[in-house]
């Protein structure tokens, strides 16, 4: 299993969005305590790793409710087959990859997209690389953005793309009311989804941890 695959499984098994609710969980539940003034029936110090576990808890759950349901579209997005015009057109990148040249490899699928304007495919994968190995969160909003944005796109990316903006709402640029903002999208777009309903149950496991 290469890299790829294997940030592709763990991710659509919930743990990223467990990881940033486990940290705000850590966060929101001794301040919350703080702010109400009670006292717990435990020393103190215990309200931080019970509070990250609610929160892993509730972010994982979130977390495959909302990418369950786009395991293909990553499949397709990561593990295409290895024939036709992938293998001839864009192998070349995954050599980069593999070589750890990650700023090569998304310098040349930019490329890509520029020339290849329909196609919302290079942005995605460039997207990826910045936030899973250049740790570079905007730029991979950006791309994200982008890409959803790219004409004739299929609902299965769109849907894909749209969790992965929230995602980054949710977790390393930490605005929660944009995030709130993209789930409403996502179930207005695609009312009658599996993700929509995933993004239901979000926005109710997020205002349940507000409180």
């Amino acid at each position: 299993m290469t890299q790829s695959e294997r940030y592709v499984a763990w991710t659509h098994r919930g743990n990223l969005q467990g990881v940033w609710g486990a940290i705000m969980g850590a966060l929101s539940v001794p301040a919350g305590m703080f702010a109400s003034g009670g006292r717990p029936p435990f020393p103190f110090f215990l309200l931080v790793p019970i509070g990250a576990l609610i929160g892993f808890a509730v972010g994982k759950f979130i977390g495959t409710l909302l990418l369950g349901a786009s395991g293909a579209a990553a499949q397709r997005i990561y593990m295409p087959g290895a024939a036709g015009t992938y293998a001839q057109t864009h192998s070349q990148i995954d050599t980069l990859e593999a070589r750890g040249d990650y700023r090569g490899a998304v310098a040349s699928w930019e490329a890509v997209a520029v020339s290849q304007p329909d196609d919302p495919w290079p942005l995605i994968r460039a997207g990826e690389i910045y936030l899973r190995t250049l740790n570079e969160p905007e730029m991979a909003l950006d791309r994200f953005s982008q890409a959803r944005e790219t004409p004739g796109i299929r609902a299965a990316h769109e849907r894909y793309v749209s969790q992965k903006i929230i995602d980054l709402y949710l977790g390393p640029l930490g605005d929660e009311g944009r995030a709130l903002v993209e789930l409403r999208r996502l179930i207005e777009r695609h009312p009658r989804t599996r993700e929509a309903e995933g993004a239901r149950s979000a926005i109710a496991g997020l205002k349940g941890l507000r409180g």
